[in-house]
């Protein structure tokens, strides 16, 4: 019988365990929340004052946010907007003696009736600071498909939350059931 508690003991805590795992607590994990705040405040400046963002641009793409400045606005949501990031990937290589980081984001800032998806590319090597070496503002009037993977993660890991539990209760349940009832046909034997 210990078997059992501890097959519903670990399914509990498993349980909770996906409780817990919405997108942005996975996303916790991966970056920490001073890199993530940075990220959206960049993505957001893009739309509200393109000129806070070419610090961190590759000086390659310094003339294209400039030239493009006066129609960013357009394509954003506002002031009022709230921003989170939808897409998060990163990677680190070392070939030819350097060492290259990269970081991939997508950010989603969602107003009244409008979505902006920031699409923003960093790169470093050999511990310079990260730049942005690739940008993309896309204002739309539907969600983005971004967001709607963010969304569907979390819907999915509330999902699991409730079935993974349920699940391991019933297969607990026909365990004890079974057992139960073997030795009821051991008793009547």
């Amino acid at each position: 019988m210990r078997m059992w508690r501890r097959i519903f003991a670990g399914g509990a805590l498993l349980g909770v365990a996906l409780a817990g795992c919405s997108f942005q607590a996975a996303l916790d994990r991966m970056v920490p929340r001073e890199r993530q705040d940075e990220i959206i405040a960049l993505a957001r400046d893009f739309c509200t004052d393109p000129a806070a963002v070419l610090p961190a641009l590759h000086s390659e793409l310094v003339g294209s946010v400039r030239s493009a400045a006066a129609k960013l606005p357009g394509e954003c949501p506002g002031r009022g907007a709230t921003w989170r990031i939808a897409s998060y990937e990163w990677g680190a290589d070392l070939a030819d003696g350097a060492s290259r980081r990269r970081e991939d984001a997508v950010v989603v800032g969602t107003g009244t009736g409008k979505w902006t998806t920031v699409s923003l590319r960093f790169h470093a090597e050999n511990g310079k600071p990260m730049q942005i070496v690739a940008w993309n503002v896309l204002g739309s009037t539907t969600k983005p498909e971004a967001l709607s993977f963010a969304e569907s993660y979390d819907d999915m890991a509330r999902l699991m939350a409730i079935a993974v539990p349920v699940t391991l209760l019933l297969l607990a349940a026909l365990a004890g059931w079974l057992v139960w009832r073997w030795r009821q046909r051991r008793r009547a034997a």
